[in-house]
């Protein structure tokens, strides 16, 4: 669209007066005064404000101004309407971009795109970055105290650049929403008492109205200068009396009884009457019902009134208040007049082309069936700019669906109703739209006549499984983009329906449909788009919230659900993506409790395939957070057992992928096997990729546990294939940080280096999970136990300065291998002075030259930092990663690889070291040897490896004779082996080695040995 108007349909002539710097009276008082102030405070402040009473004259007082300002004025009247923050943004992008091209069609665009309202007023206010503009915002108080309207004006005005100026004009205060957003520093304000009329400036204003007789002082001091009050002579108050007319405002008095009191009644007739409209034309007017408009106009053209006249007199404008009043007294009129008026009214603005307005008015008047017409032609628009409250008021009045007929705008009343609880998730209302019409015996007709209501009405069905009117629905519908968009989405939920090539996207709002598709098949880069239709954009941000979420953009997605989550209409949709978005933020609780109000939401709507989502990812969320497996297998029994389940197939797949996970974690493999396998091959075939990942790691695992080897690796190559498809390994990582032997298998499988497997190893580990990986000698290999060395490539490399190898262990043992210069020093030398200096910067560089060029270290303001690959190759390190993976072993594996790494890693660590940071590491690292070597002793004893047991518990005892736990061990074991000599020398050994510090065999010691000499 070139127009952003068009967010405001038939609404242009509106507009254009809205954003036009309102006409001066003929007879104008020159106020120099008024003009300097303002025009100094909008040179000086960001924000004026203009707060003063009607009839103060603000609008005129700013129209002059701004006329002698050195930029462009953009101008705003704010009407009651405007109160729609869709509206009210359409508005003032078209002031604005009157002077300034950049903003046209910013905010509408950002609607579209799905961005909400309050941001879409910050766009169109940077759009104004580096133009110099001052715009006027006048009546504001019609936005009333609060509201959307406020909140849309309050973010305008929080990204205004410094060189756009505002003026504020209202009768009321601003509101606080408002002042939050502005510096106090850059507001200044003109109130009342500023634009008082001061006695010369009255004396002018009377004289200019040919009302010499009055004195100046007198009227300025009665009335205290207010402007409207010294022009219709309202200081003489005395002369009205309270309750004639029923006024109790001064003004609305004098207007009364000195204003129209005073014109011939037909004259004061046609006044209330056309008080209706916002421009009196005779035209209007005679539409109105009214004889002689033209002479009635003349009449009044001779009088002094508080109107404003075209230069050709052919339009006359009522001053705001003299219009409030007049609308007041034609409210007074009895209910068959004012029907009357409405009524035409109505009719004069639908024949203008306004069809919203019209068929407010209408529906005032009573007449339902005109206003249905009008909002059958608009209402479309009124929904997809999200003003689904207005669209609702009409059809409620507008009565029950299958009343209409089959008449072309009916229909679209009908698809109205499906397109509102569609956005509103209500799937439930939208089978209850299609039966009634069934019922009615039109939903056949109303299905070929109108291809959106047969989508809306197929989707609906679908959500509630009631496939066999999906059916008929769709052997009706006329072919089109719409039915394809949803017989697509039906392929998640039937793979009947399953067609490899999506529709084509065309902008309008049944892309949506395709979205949501494309996030269950997997297809997530494909999300990132704008939609043209507001109420299209609604419908699919979850989706875009939920692929956000599966790349792993955790941030991005939480920052576009924040701005969503308290406007979106379709809170089901939210509930299906978000659990696992909060989950993914360290919110488990929260995520678990919104899937279960997700459910609750869903059987209230009674939408079958949501609720079992809802229930599959409930299950799921629980396995994740290894919450009870057995309140999640019967809540999975339950799910399956269900017989409209065949009809949700994504779900159901999701269902299938827990139970095997579950099973995999209770050890019972054969089944899990089982269950993964049907999983995979109805994920692949039905193209229902999105959690396939996870799908194809568990069976892997399963595979393998069944040794499949070959199986196994297919099932891993399948989770990296889809993964890589989906434009990120967010979801493959979190699978594989429970099951890491996966991507370690494939790993150790791989002749190359740098494969993708690789790349993903590198992530768990950066993760903190631990890959065990069988591969070339790393480029740099830093030996550490036994003795010291330095080897690039498989050779090793002599250092001039024994403190560069040093500065090499002790930057990869500390966090994030990086320290200050000052911990270097102290660490290295235990001081920090100028030759300490000058010595690590000849071991820094002597280092520096042995590493390869892209592996040096990192020196940065005082910091020196290792490079991950290198302290990969340190020996310490590789000897913990190995450890703590041989610690997720079990039985005779845990031990074989326990003693393999015993002794691949021998010898002290640094051994010519004597810095107190190597004897720290070297205690810590002997403490993890001695550790591992305990476990191993314990695990031998319980695989009846008497032998091995003794030999690993001496080995313990001699680097901690302290250790009573081994020898309780080394008792059992000699025991087990005939060796009642070798049960009491272990325990005397034990007395012996506790006796040296004052301590004594515990009791469940000196009670294993009476035990074992029974």
């Amino acid at each position: 669209m070139d127009d952003p108007r068009q967010t405001v349909p038939h609404s242009v002539g509106l507009i254009r007066h809205k954003v036009s710097v309102p006409d001066v009276p003929e007879r104008l008082v020159l106020r120099p005064r008024i003009e300097r102030a303002l025009g100094t405070l909008i040179e000086r402040r960001q924000v004026v404000l203009v707060l003063a009473t009607a009839g103060a004259g603000k609008t005129i007082a700013i129209s002059q101004a701004t006329m002698h300002l050195p930029y462009p004025v953009a101008w705003l009247s704010v009407d009651t309407t405007d109160t729609r923050p869709g509206r009210l943004l359409a508005y003032l992008e078209d002031a604005l971009a009157r002077h300034v091209p950049a903003a046209r069609q910013v905010a509408t665009r950002a609607l579209r795109a799905g961005i909400q309202h309050v941001e879409s007023a910050g766009l169109l206010a940077e759009s104004l970055g580096g133009h110099q503009l001052v715009l006027v915002l006048d009546n504001l108080e019609r936005l009333g105290v609060s509201g959307d309207g406020w909140e849309v004006l309050a973010a305008f005005l929080r990204y205004l650049p410094r060189t756009a100026r505002v003026v504020l004009v209202s009768r009321r205060d601003i509101p606080s929403v408002v002042h939050r957003e502005i510096d106090p520093t850059s507001v200044a304000s003109l109130r009342e008492e500023d634009l008082a009329f001061t006695v010369e400036e009255a004396t002018d204003a009377l004289r200019l109205n040919d009302n010499d007789t009055i004195d100046a002082a007198e009227a300025v001091s009665a009335t205290g200068g207010w402007v409207t009050g010294v022009l219709f002579e309202a200081w003489r108050s005395e002369e009205h009396t309270a309750g004639v007319g029923g006024e109790a405002d001064p003004l609305h008095g004098y207007i009364a009884s000195r204003i129209l009191g005073e014109l011939p009644r037909a004259d004061r007739d046609f006044l209330v009457t056309t008080s209706v409209l916002d421009a009196v034309t005779a035209e209007r007017a005679r539409a109105l019902g009214l004889d002689k408009p033209a002479r009635r106009m003349q009449s009044l053209r001779s009088v002094r009134l508080p109107v404003v006249w075209t230069p050709d007199g052919r339009t006359m404008r009522c001053h705001p208040r003299l219009r409030e009043f007049l609308l007041e007294q034609l409210e007074r009129r009895d209910d068959a007049a004012l029907r009357r008026i409405r009524r035409a009214h109505g009719r004069l603005l639908a024949d203008e082309g306004y069809d919203e307005e019209a068929t407010e008015v209408l529906l005032q008047a009573g007449e339902i069936a005109e206003a249905r017409v009008c909002a059958a032609r608009v209402i479309r628009h009124v929904i997809e700019r999200l003003d689904l409250p207005v669209a609702e008021r009409w059809l409620e009045a507008f009565g029950t669906v299958g009343n209409e007929g089959l008449s072309p705008e009916p229909q679209e009343l009908t698809t109205a109703r499906l397109m509102l609880v569609w956005a509103r998730d209500d799937y439930r209302g939208g089978v209850a739209i299609a039966d009634a019409l069934l019922d009615a015996g039109l939903r056949n007709e109303v299905a070929e006549a109108s291809e959106r209501a047969a989508a809306l009405m197929t989707y609906c069905y679908a959500q509630c499984g009631r496939f066999a009117d999906v059916e008929e629905i769709l052997q009706l519908a006329a072919p089109g983009a719409e039915v394809a968009a949803v017989r697509y989405t039906l392929g998640t939920m039937n793979p009947s329906y399953r067609t490899d090539v999506p529709p084509e996207l065309t902008g309008g709002p049944f892309d949506a449909c395709v979205l949501i598709a494309k996030y269950w098949f997997g297809h997530l880069t494909d999300l990132d788009i704008s939609l043209q239709s507001h109420w299209g954009t609604s419908l699919a941000t979850p989706w875009k919230i939920g692929a956000l979420r599966a790349q792993g953009h955790t941030r991005r997605a939480l920052e576009l659900y924040e701005r969503t989550r308290d406007s979106a209409p379709n809170s089901l949709s939210l509930h299906a993506v978000v659990p696992e978005l909060l989950m993914d933020a360290g919110r488990p609780a929260e995520a678990i409790a919104a899937l279960e109000e997700g459910r609750k939401l869903a059987l209230d709507a009674g939408a079958h395939a949501w609720y079992f989502g809802s229930t599959a990812g409930l299950v799921k969320l629980r396995t994740r957070d290894r919450r009870d497996p057995t309140e999640s297998m019967a809540i999975l029994d339950e799910l399956e057992n269900d017989p409209l389940i065949e009809h949700a197939l994504q779900p159901l797949m999701q269902a299938r992928t827990c139970r095997g996970w579950l099973l995999l974690r209770s050890g019972a493999d054969a089944d899990a096997l089982d269950c993964l396998r049907h999983a995979v091959s109805i994920m692949q075939t039905s193209g229902l990729f999105l959690e396939l990942p996870i799908a194809a790691v568990l069976l892997a695992e399963a595979e393998w546990r069944a040794g499949h080897e070959e199986e196994a690796d297919r099932a891993a190559d399948l989770a990296l294939e889809v993964s890589g498809r989906q434009g990120s390994h967010h979801v493959l990582l979190q699978v594989l940080t429970e099951f890491p032997a996966v991507a370690s298998r494939r790993i150790d499988a791989e002749a190359d280096t740098d494969t993708s497997w690789h790349v993903v190893g590198r992530a768990l580990a950066a993760q903190g999970v631990t890959i065990r990986v069988t591969e070339r000698m790393p480029a740099v290999t830093v030996t550490e136990f036994g003795r010291h060395a330095l080897a690039v490539d498989g050779v090793e490399t002599h250092l001039r300065l024994s403190k560069s190898l040093e500065l090499l262990s002790y930057l990869s043992s500390r966090p994030g291998r990086a320290a200050d210069r000052r911990e270097v020093l102290e660490a290295l030398f235990a001081r920090d002075d100028r030759s300490t200096r000058a010595y690590l910067r000849q071991a820094v560089h002597q280092l520096n030259l042995a590493l390869p060029p892209q592996l040096r270290l990192i020196v940065e303001q005082h910091r020196l930092a290792l490079a991950e690959e290198v302290a990969r190759g340190c020996q310490s390190l590789l000897f913990e990663a190995d450890l703590a993976q041989a610690h997720r072993l079990a039985g005779q594996e845990r031990l074989s690889a326990i003693e393999e790494l015993l002794a691949r890693n021998q010898g002290d660590y640094l051994p010519e070291r004597t810095s107190e940071w190597v004897e720290e590491r070297r205690r810590t690292l002997s403490q993890q040897t001695t550790d591992a070597l305990s476990s191993a002793a314990e695990l031998a004893l319980q695989l009846h490896h008497y032998s091995d047991a003794v030999r690993l518990c001496g080995q313990v005892t001699a680097t901690d004779p302290l250790r009573e736990m081994a020898w309780r061990i080394r008792m059992r074991a000699a025991n087990a082996l005939g060796d009642d000599d070798g049960v009491l020398t272990a325990f005397q050994n034990c007395e012996a080695a506790l006796a040296r510090i004052a301590a004594s065999p515990s009791p469940s010691t000196r009670k294993l040995l009476k035990q074992l000499q029974r």
